[in-house]
């Protein structure tokens, strides 16, 4: 699923800022002078990658029932039956 709403970005800035969060307490604890700066990579990696996140709902369009659909990415294939259950439902 995360494939397919193109958020494969956004989970690795997410992992990036908890491995530098880590980080930043491995080395705080044994007092290292630039282990502040790790802590706000961290941050910041955090608030981007959940910003990230939120790209599918704030972008999703909307169809002439007032639904949003959220746009997938082509490239990945869908299979039949997923196919054929979309097709019946409409």
């Amino acid at each position: 699923m995360i494939k397919l709403l193109k958020l494969q970005k956004a989970v690795l800035v997410l992992i990036a800022g908890v491995i530098s969060y880590i980080l930043y307490r491995t080395l705080d604890a044994y007092d290292v002078e630039g282990a502040r700066y790790l802590q706000i990579i961290a941050g910041i990696l955090v608030m981007i990658g959940a910003l990230w996140m939120l790209y599918p709902i704030l972008f999703a369009k909307k169809d002439r029932d007032g639904n949003a659909e959220i746009i997938t990415d082509p490239t990945v294939e869908v299979s039949v039956d997923e196919e054929e259950e979309k097709n019946n439902k409409d």
